[in-house]
């Protein structure tokens, strides 16, 4: 609120304008309802803490026990929330505490890959020792598949690359470039959890460097004309900081047509730091289907805005002209007004990329809270109120958009924890992969609808494989008193106590020699024997159900992990996952593996398929109905169609359909010296429509 209450202050003059007075009204209206949005998500926040699903009683030095998919984890609850506004913050905020889903040691479990969810450990663990000027290295893993999945986590959890300024000697405060970040993407269509507060959604080139290279309008044109989006940064010898970016090109001096030229440029903004304001200003486009956004012209270096006297900002030879307010929004300094001019000192331009990219839509961006429209720049007043006006409305929206984002963010988390983070512990699996263990949620084993893991977890048919562990919470008073009276030396009369007070198998773990005393039991001896026998039980009744997988960990690993990624992408939380990167040496291993567990048939393929080859300019052409693998059986009349294909012998669809059904088939025994053909880049569109559209009889 410091921004807003200086703004406040700026409006304490006076004014005879009879409209000033509604002005006033309107901007006291905007702010008490901004206010009243702040008080109610506050109010939200602290009931789903301590009435519905949070504790009261965490603090940040709790030690958090993760049980990350089998691997244990340990953190301070502090370190797990640095990331304001993250879906991993709200994950160990305690807001949700009651609702995680937990394993039979009470730790909170998370369907993750635990290597990868140790590398975002060791980040968080990092970045406490570390300074906003230094900054935690990004999580990494040597293991290149483990890579695409630490990826995928990190936008699972909201967690993005610290934003980079590379080369930069005028942006130097972390702070600064997490800033210029964030405006850079305001417009994107990205989500706003975001590491630390930037965003690594645009990477930065830089192609102009004033120190390195003569300050000059024709060397600007030279060097950025045609380079795409840019950023352009300008120091002045007082050390203000002030420049644009534009996502239109640059036109070069020797294009006439570029002579005193125009251009429209919707996402192009101008902003400031320094120059005697209490924080940094945006000046976005004040009507953003402007024609005037930036000013082609040789006279000029950068010029953003109407041109000539008119240009918002302009660089004349080693000069910068300033004069806000016309195609652009008001600064929030007179400095940056009526024209006033300052030497530059230092002047840089990179190439933005990726600004306007595709991404993922998320569930945080399925529920945008929707904002208030610009408002147009107040001109009726005097200079000195209209510009105090404006530059509370400019507040007042930078606070609104601020308000939004905690907004969203709090409406993704609700449904982020109930998707991905909740649950009953019965549906935990624990696998034993030949002395590897790993833990899954059923509902991951079941992604591959109708494979062997689906059919053999499934909660209507599924029985305890190789375990003699008893549900022993879940007892009732009689299997509890059959327990006792099998107990040697305990007397017949014991017994009929347990039955009379018809104890559970809950209530039974949790008898201690007050309780046993309680219903009846007075021998010291048995006492004693009792609590022994009730210890080796209760230690008994917290070991998970264990499965058996007689296959390779690394193998096993590389499914388990592509059907966990399948989950969270049906549920939209990330994008498709990438197909499992398989080392060279397990390849044949991962094959059988995958075909056994994840096949749709469950079996063998018969002799009459063979294998599709692989080559690296060549994606598998894998339908998604048989599994993950890397390689899928195909008719080998197939292979006969595509090699056909390559000869040019085969062009008519009549002629392929025809091929593709052929009833003569290759078996593999046949094939087994001979090497395959593989589609140029050409042939690869139509070959993979086809493939992927026939079913393997």
């Amino acid at each position: 609120m410091e921004r807003l209450n200086s703004a406040i202050n700026s409006l304490n003059i006076s004014d005879n304008d009879p409209d000033y007075a509604a002005e006033i009204n309107k901007l006291k209206e905007a702010e008490e309802q901004l206010l009243d949005r702040l008080q109610e998500l506050e109010e939200r926040k602290r009931n789903s803490s301590a009435v519905y699903d949070g504790s009261e009683y965490v603090r940040d030095d709790d030690v958090v026990e993760i049980n990350a998919g089998g691997r244990i984890i340990a953190a301070r609850r502090g370190t797990l929330c640095q990331l304001k506004g993250t879906r991993l913050e709200a994950l160990f905020s305690g807001r949700w505490e009651k609702k995680l889903q937990r394993d039979g040691s009470g730790r909170i479990f998370l369907d993750v890959n635990g290597d990868c969810f140790q590398a975002i450990v060791d980040f968080l663990n990092e970045m406490t020792i570390s300074s906003e000027e230094h900054p935690s290295e990004p999580p990494t893993m040597n293991d290149v598949g483990h890579k695409q999945v630490l990826a995928q986590y990190l936008e699972l959890f909201g967690l993005r690359i610290p934003p980079q300024m590379p080369d930069s000697n005028i942006i130097t405060q972390y702070s600064q470039v997490k800033l210029l970040h964030k405006w850079l993407n305001e417009d994107d269509g990205s989500s706003s959890s975001i590491c630390g507060g930037g965003t690594s959604d645009v990477e930065l080139s830089l192609i102009y460097h004033s120190s390195k290279e003569n300050l000059s309008n024709e060397n600007f044109h030279s060097r950025c004309a045609n380079q795409g989006n840019t950023l352009i940064i300008i120091e002045t010898t007082e050390g203000h900081i002030v420049g644009g970016y534009t996502n239109e090109n640059w036109s070069s001096p020797d294009d006439p047509m570029s002579i005193g030229c125009w251009c429209k440029a919707n996402k192009s903004f101008l902003f400031a730091i320094g120059f005697d304001m209490s924080s940094p200003c945006k000046m976005d486009l004040i009507n953003a289907d402007s024609k005037h956004a930036i000013y082609n012209c040789s006279q000029y270096g950068a010029a953003f805005g109407g041109g000539c006297a008119q240009c918002d900002l302009k660089v004349t030879g080693s000069r910068v002209y300033l004069n806000t307010g016309h195609i652009y929004e008001c600064g929030k300094s007179e400095k940056l007004m009526d024209g006033h001019s300052y030497n530059i000192n230092e002047m840089e331009v990179f190439r933005v990329s990726n600004v306007s990219g595709v991404h993922h839509t998320t569930h945080q961006q399925h529920h945008r809270i929707r904002r208030s429209p610009k408002r147009k720049q107040v001109k009726r007043f005097s200079k000195e109120t209209n510009r105090a006006i404006n530059e509370k409305w400019a507040t007042l929206r930078e606070l609104e958009a601020e308000l939004c984002s905690l907004e969203e963010s709090f409406e993704d988390e609700e449904l982020f924890i109930t998707a991905f983070a909740s649950g009953e512990g019965k549906e935990l699996i624990t696998l034993n992969v030949s002395g590897t263990i790993m833990v899954t949620k059923r509902s991951t084993l079941q992604v591959a609808d109708d494979s062997v893991l689906a059919r053999q977890f499934d909660d209507t048919k599924w029985t305890e494989q190789g375990c003699t562990n008893l549900r022993v919470k879940e007892w009732s008073p009689d299997e509890v008193s059959d327990w006792v009276a099998n107990i040697n030396h305990i007397p017949d009369d014991v017994a009929a106590l347990f039955i009379e007070h018809e104890l559970s198998g809950l209530e039974l773990i949790a008898l201690n020699e007050f309780g046993l005393k309680e219903i009846g039991v007075k021998r010291a001896g048995t006492i004693c024997l009792l609590l022994d026998e009730i210890s080796t039980l209760k230690k008994t009744a917290s070991e998970d159900v264990v499965t058996l997988i007689e296959h390779s960990p690394y193998c096993f690993g590389k499914i388990l992990d592509h059907l966990r990624l399948k989950r969270l992408h049906d549920e939209d939380f990330i994008d498709g996952p990438p197909l499992p990167t398989i080392c060279d040496n397990q390849k044949n291993r991962f094959e059988k593996c995958n075909n056994n567990f994840v096949s749709v048939r469950g079996d063998k393929p018969s002799p009459s398929h063979v294998i599709l080859g692989e080559e690296d300019n060549f994606d598998p052409l894998i339908p998604e109905r048989y599994g993950v693998g890397t390689r899928t059986y195909v008719p080998a009349a197939m292979l006969e169609a595509r090699e056909h294909l390559l000869k040019g012998i085969l062009h008519s669809e009549h002629e392929w359909t025809k091929l593709s059904t052929a009833s003569d088939r290759y078996t593999c025994h046949d094939l087994s010296g001979r090497q395959l053909l593989y589609p140029h880049v050409a042939a690869r569109n139509s070959i993979e429509t086809d493939v992927k559209g026939f079913q393997v009889s």
